[in-house]
């Protein structure tokens, strides 16, 4: 890395300095500068990082669609999941997509609509069937018609920049929900991940031959039932990991809690929008 004389008006930072505002550890903010990927430079022996630079930095890696809306409370988001729960259940898939269409032409970041407006619909979906209320077909044409609506959505959610690395998504083995997984791959290519998206029904098995072929840096679960099978997803991360220690298991959704993070060697993300950060800070370190 070349030394040269530094802008004197400009701030500079240490590289801890510059990790501590990232909120990642000193070694991965080192990877970074090594990689190219944020411009540093050595004034008296140490690497120096210019504000700018690290401003410009975080800017590059802004999750745009995931942040929330500029104007707290514009949308009002009780009323649509209302509506839209509604259409969901009477099978009526182009009103669905006018509704989602109308609320993005509003000024909500496609993000927000994926946490704020699908997932609740969804959810109440899903309460509807486990209640009786409806049958599995009404339950699948609704998951259906949210995928299709994900589908027009999903060009939202890539971004231009360097990639953060490459990930896969999927649902435990057993759990037939992947709009879950698949709402989790949107979040990540928006954070610069290239994503494979595997669904449902992969097993362990079938995972470690892929990861085999496709080595990749993390591993992200949907966990959409409560009752989890603590020693199959055990063995799913042991598995991931056999051979790829360095891969990171993330796991999310209803059936997720720090306990189970710790239990099984997974780090649990609460928030959708939380994921591209939270794996900035567990990354390299």
């Amino acid at each position: 890395m070349a030394e040269y004389a530094s802008d004197g008006d400009a701030e500079l930072l240490t590289l801890q300095e510059a990790a501590d505002r990232l909120r990642v550890h000193y070694m991965t903010a080192y990877r970074w500068v090594r990689r190219g990927e944020l411009p540093a430079f050595k004034a008296g022996g140490r690497l120096r990082v210019r504000a700018g630079d690290l401003d410009r930095f975080l800017a590059d890696r802004e999750v745009d669609v995931a942040l929330p809306s500029l104007a707290p409370g514009r949308t009002d988001w009780p009323t649509h999941v209302d509506r839209l729960t509604e259409l969901l259940l009477q099978g009526s898939g182009v009103e669905a997509g006018g509704l989602v269409r109308k609320v993005v032409a509003d000024g909500a970041p496609v993000g927000e609509v994926y946490i704020n407006l699908l997932a609740p619909a969804l959810h109440r979906v899903g309460a509807e069937w486990a209640a009786g209320r409806i049958g599995i077909a009404h339950e699948h044409r609704a998951t259906a018609i949210t995928a299709g609506i994900m589908a027009r959505l999903g060009d939202n959610f890539r971004r231009r920049g360097p990639r953060r690395g490459v990930a896969v998504t999927l649902t435990l083995p057993g759990d037939e929900h992947g709009l879950g997984s698949a709402m989790v791959a949107d979040f990540l290519r928006a954070g610069g991940y290239d994503v494979h998206h595997l669904g449902s029904g992969v097993g362990i098995e079938d995972l470690r031959s892929f990861l085999e072929v496709v080595p990749v840096d993390v591993v992200a679960v949907s966990l959409t039932v409560i009752d989890v099978d603590v020693d199959l997803l055990r063995s799913l991360v042991q598995e991931v990991r056999a051979d790829h220690p360095d891969t990171v298991v993330v796991i999310g959704g209803q059936g997720a809690t720090d306990e189970l993070g710790e239990a099984t060697g997974a780090v649990h993300v609460v928030e959708l929008a939380d994921l591209a950060a939270r794996l900035y800070s567990v990354a390299d370190v």
